[in-house]
């Protein structure tokens, strides 16, 4: 025989703390992907953030390399889920950065409407 009173039943007082358990586990059809950039848009409802790789074609053909950029997936994310994200990505490049140094960045091709990239970021570190 259980007591009714026992912490788990008793209803929290008003502005009394509450513990909170969180479990984490990760769904049968988990996948893992590794992502070279992020590409996205967003709207008053949501963010949404494609990760991508690039495949880069094999030679050249008048001059032109091209590179097939490939989404392999995309997370939409509340507003509020966005903020927090961009908060939890904030603090870790800084303590990888402390760790580390500095990340570099390089330059990617940012695809226009045509699906060809701008001519202002044709040169691609390690594409050359």
């Amino acid at each position: 025989m259980t007591d009714e009173n026992t912490p788990q039943n008793v209803p929290a007082q008003p502005g009394q703390p509450i513990e909170i358990v969180i479990e984490v586990s990760k769904e049968e059809d988990f996948k893992r992907f590794y992502a070279i950039g992020a590409i996205g848009v967003n709207n008053i409802y949501d963010f949404r953030v494609s990760f991508y790789n690039d495949d880069p074609e094999l030679g050249q053909r008048n001059g032109v390399k091209k590179i097939q950029r490939k989404i392999g997936t995309e997370v939409i994310l509340s507003p509020v889920a966005a903020k927090e994200l961009a908060r939890w990505l904030t603090q870790n490049v800084k303590d990888y950065e402390s760790k580390f140094g500095e990340i570099k960045g390089q330059s990617v091709p940012k695809a226009n409407s045509k699906g060809t990239a701008d001519s202002d970021s044709t040169v691609l570190d390690g594409y050359a």
